[in-house]
């Protein structure tokens, strides 16, 4: 019996091909690398006229805390780079999305383009922009006791305090070990926080002011928070 096969150069061409498909992955190009989901956004196809355009707005508040309205000029400053929009019109964002507005960015004809953003994400990027809680730490605090056992993570906070409860909120998510002081209740917390904000050179007006490794982040930026976290 003759066995029959294919032909030498068909044989060549079809191991060639081979060796092609199997070679190493080639990573994406810079330009083709998707940017991280929590931070993406995406330019929708609709605008906000502030003037016209039936609308309300959600923003984050003094203390942390979201507020609706319907009334652009309430918003707070450091607020308004980041709000979302509910449209009453009928528009409505794609399914998981929210439409987002920068109040203080331009306009065209009195209309400001609206992007697209993970509705799960927005408070927490919406309080990464620097947004921390006004406290007032006591006057007369003594020396701190010694510090209780060294901890890599040590997040110092109030109960009211709703950047707290998002900065905790997001170490809970990524399964970064800490503790929490309340400043309020624990004048110990108070006098060591005020200590070591002195020693960093850290004003401590605010909270959270949270110590990984030593090193102090008032407020909640998750961007630098990631490069506190792997320095």
């Amino acid at each position: 019996m003759t066995r029959l096969g294919r032909p030498k150069k068909a044989r060549s061409a079809l191991l060639v091909g081979v060796l092609v498909s199997c070679g190493p992955e080639r990573p994406p190009a810079p330009e083709q690398r998707a940017a991280p989901e929590a931070i993406r956004t995406e330019v929708a196809a609709v605008g906000l006229n502030l003037a016209t355009d039936a609308y309300s707005l959600t923003y984050a508040g003094d203390r942390g805390e979201f507020k609706d309205s319907t009334d652009p000029s309430v918003v707070p400053a450091r607020a308004r780079g980041l709000v979302r929009v509910n449209l009453l019109d009928g528009r409505r964002p794609p399914p998981g999305m929210s439409y987002v507005v920068n109040l203080d960015g331009p306009s065209a004809a009195g209309v400001h383009p609206l992007e697209t953003i993970r509705l799960d994400m927005f408070e927490e990027l919406a309080l990464g922009r620097g947004l921390s809680s006004a406290v007032t730490l006591p006057g007369d605090l003594s020396a701190p006791p010694p510090p209780p056992p060294a901890r890599d993570v040590v997040v110092y906070k109030t109960d009211w305090c709703g950047v707290c409860k998002q900065l905790t909120a997001y170490l809970d998510k990524k399964g970064v070990p800490y503790v929490t002081r309340d400043i309020e209740k624990d004048v110990g917390a108070a006098a060591e926080l005020k200590a070591k904000a002195e020693k960093a050179g850290v004003a401590t007006g605010s909270v959270p002011v949270i110590d990984v490794k030593g090193s102090l982040m008032v407020g909640f930026d998750r961007e630098r928070l990631e490069q506190m976290f792997h320095s």
